[in-house]
């Protein structure tokens, strides 16, 4: 899953087939037809990624209480082949 995060507003979102944008307006991004791929734009964007099976593993193993079922996220590179940074809306 990819997510967007906007360094001026801290608004936080997934990415879906739809232009998306942050609540400041600053930010924005969606997936490509083939939704692997991904075009995003905005100089406040920063792309998130989550590893969906460990998400998927976090979800069916929720705890009852306590601090919850950690799963892997990470700031998705700069450079990359699936996430095109573009300045043009």
């Amino acid at each position: 899953m990819k997510l967007i995060i906007c360094k001026y507003c801290q608004d936080a979102f997934k990415l879906t087939y739809d232009k998306r944008r942050c609540d400041c307006g600053k930010s924005w991004g969606y997936y490509e037809e083939d939704g692997l791929h991904a075009v995003y734009g905005g100089e406040t964007a920063v792309p998130l990624g989550f590893d969906n099976n460990s998400l998927r593993v976090a979800v069916i193993d929720q705890p009852d209480e306590g601090l919850g079922k950690r799963f892997e996220a990470f700031v998705i590179p700069k450079v990359c082949p699936t996430m095109l940074h573009s300045e043009e809306e």
